[in-house]
């Protein structure tokens, strides 16, 4: 299941418009790509701390992890 999910779109998440372009702007565009990033590899590509947490919080509702946020 998690693997499936893992294939799935960052636009199926809950969050605003600017922070999914910032990752698809950056090559991340699917849940598992999203899940190898850390909230420091975020921050690099110029997501705040507050959009970090929020899509970990986002994730951690899909049963996923930021990398490091386990």
């Amino acid at each position: 299941m998690e693997e499936k999910l893992k294939k799935q779109s960052i636009y199926r998440l809950d969050v605003k418009d600017k922070i999914l372009q910032k990752l698809t702007d950056n090559h991340i565009e699917t849940l598992g790509q999203l899940c190898k990033q850390s909230r420091l590899d975020l921050k690099k590509i110029g997501i705040e701390s507050y959009e970090a947490k929020e899509l970990d919080i986002e994730l951690q509702l899909n049963g996923l992890y930021l990398n490091g946020s386990l």
